[in-house]
């Protein structure tokens, strides 16, 4: 079974600059099995960010815990909103 998670989070420099790090994550990401739906910035708040991510369950929370990338994208840590979405 597939979910569909909405997370919201802040970082710390531009989205233009954290979505290049995480463009170049993605080879990572499709191996790990997530898929990228939507990712886009605040049109108030460019500091939050919001991606759409579809994978099994507990595989983006290990794909984040054991990646540098994550924080190394500007991504603040302990900022995250997670919402789960399943498909009928």
């Amino acid at each position: 079974m597939l979910v569909a998670t909405r997370v919201v989070f802040r970082v710390s420099n531009t989205f233009a600059e954290w979505s290049k790090v995480f463009d170049a994550d993605r080879p990572n990401q499709e191996a790990a099995g997530i898929k990228v739906i939507f990712r886009g910035v605040s049109e108030n708040d460019p500091s939050l960010v919001m991606a759409i991510l579809e994978a099994e369950p507990g595989v983006l929370a290990k794909h984040m815990e054991g990646n540098p990338s994550v924080e190394a994208s500007g991504h603040i840590l302990g900022s995250e909103e997670f919402s789960n979405w399943l498909s009928s």
